[in-house]
């Protein structure tokens, strides 16, 4: 069956008009104002269905891209941190912590606040160019309390754009007790029954411990802060710009805010 210049010319513009957003979306960089208010949820003293790991599974990405924190410990040595070239003399800095009045959720982290059970454990805001899938760089996420190097929340979220736009988060609360000996529960070898490491499962005891300063064991002078559980959030979600976004599992949740930015470009 031959077809009509008419019917062709109409499947044409169809095959057009279904590529044009990935087409654009591919050569033209679009920017955004992102923001993200994470917290931990009350304890509602109910036992969950949901099963999680003793020893948090935290593994590291290179390169990463980071929101400057005072106060948060910087990353390890074998951490490449990357800052985005931007060449355009009217575009701001990206990936650069916005100030209180520049955010967006104020009013959702005063509701939070004030809402008994509740903490916040990171908010911050930043204006980014969103790259393809192909060209993301994680951006690394810390929060909540301190312990020696590492912090409470750790992980890391992905804002791509793949005809739509797309957020991928992989972040984990974990949950460290303090000792000031963890090879204590070793006496000399010999007398450490099976129920020793019970108070910090998943500890690695050998001589030299490979995860000594790691997510599982970090230390600060003579106290030594060991990872005894990790809640795990790791979603990946169609966005919509200028919409309320909610994700959460029982222990915490995270609200995003993604609203594009028009820049006036000098012509």
């Amino acid at each position: 069956m031959r077809l009509s210049m008419t019917v062709k010319t109409a499947l044409a513009a169809a095959i057009i008009g279904l590529a044009a957003p990935l087409l654009w979306a591919e050569e033209e960089e679009r920017w955004y104002q992102v923001e993200l208010l994470i917290f931990e949820n009350p304890d509602y003293g109910t036992e969950s269905p949901e099963q999680w790991p003793t020893y948090p599974s935290l593994s590291s990405r290179t390169p990463v891209i980071t929101i400057d924190e005072p106060g948060t410990a910087g990353e390890p040595d074998d951490v490449e941190v990357v800052s985005p070239d931007i060449d355009a003399a009217n575009r701001p800095t990206p990936f650069e912590p916005l100030s209180p009045e520049e955010q967006q959720l104020m009013a959702e982290r005063t509701e939070l606040e004030r809402t008994r059970g509740f903490r916040i454990l990171y908010h911050q805001a930043w204006m980014q160019p969103v790259p393809g899938r192909n060209e993301v760089i994680p951006i690394r996420i810390r929060g909540g309390d301190q312990y020696g190097q590492q912090s409470e929340l750790q992980g890391y979220v992905n804002l791509y754009v793949e005809r739509y736009l797309h957020l991928v988060t992989d972040l984990q609360l974990v949950r460290y007790a303090q000792t000031d000996n963890p090879f204590r529960l070793i006496d000399e070898g010999e007398s450490a029954g099976p129920d020793a490491l019970e108070p910090f499962p998943g500890l690695s005891l050998g001589e030299q411990s490979p995860r000594m300063q790691t997510a599982g064991v970090t230390q600060v002078d003579n106290r030594y802060y060991v990872a005894t559980e990790s809640v795990r959030l790791q979603q990946r979600r169609r966005m919509r710009s200028t919409e309320l976004h909610y994700l959460d599992n029982p222990e915490f949740g995270l609200l995003v805010l993604i609203t594009p930015i028009e820049f006036q470009d000098n012509g």
